[in-house]
């Protein structure tokens, strides 16, 4: 049964999903490393990607769907969406669409999705990092469950407004970037080969 469950949790799929989900939550991370025009323009790229590797998650049934523990508390989502929304001052709040058939709005912000998006991907690496190949199983059907009844709405409206950002030629600020002293305190996917899929797009 384990052989099974491995065959699922470290196939192809999975290892590409993860590895983006990495990179979305490294990058959130540092957000203030990158000046406003290159976060919107790589989390633009990125969170393309996520959405059709999500897609791409195979289709599993949870083991003890009790056991999937939430690691991301309440400090750390606000320290998140705080730092996002100091970078995205000006361009935060956006008219969101819940039920495009029904002309169904309202008022949100994207630091608000950046966060719950990082909330549910941090959530899915930590049960990841666990490895047990059951516990990798639930944290597939947790995070691709979540995707279809939430998250995946987050992340194509803001996609949708940073491709309008982006091809409205918006004025985004390229100047606010903190420096960093050394190579070292750069996100570690900034100076590997870990961005590959991101550059080769």
């Amino acid at each position: 049964m384990t052989d099974d469950f491995e065959k699922i949790v470290y196939s192809d799929e999975v290892i590409a999903f993860t590895a983006l989900a990495g990179q979305y939550c490294n990058m959130i991370d540092h957000v203030a490393a990158y000046s406003q025009k290159d976060f919107i323009n790589q989390q633009h790229r990125l969170l393309s990607l996520l959405y059709v590797k999500t897609l791409s998650l195979p289709n599993v049934e949870p083991i003890d769907p009790e056991m999937v523990e939430k690691t991301v508390t309440q400090e750390e989502w606000d320290e998140v969406h705080n730092a996002v929304a100091l970078k995205l001052a000006g361009f935060d709040s956006y008219s969101e669409v819940y039920d495009p058939l029904a002309g169904d709005d309202a008022m949100s912000s994207l630091s608000e999705g950046f966060a719950d998006i990082f909330q549910d991907l941090k959530d899915y690496l930590s049960l990841m990092q666990m490895g047990s190949p059951e516990m990798m199983n639930d944290a597939i059907w947790e995070c691709a469950r979540n995707f279809r009844e939430y998250w995946g709405q987050r992340l194509v409206n803001i996609v949708r407004v940073l491709h309008h950002l982006i091809y409205s030629e918006a004025a985004l600020k390229t100047d606010d970037a903190m420096m960093f002293e050394k190579d070292d305190d750069r996100p570690s996917w900034e100076r590997s080969s870990g961005q590959s899929e991101l550059d080769n797009e």
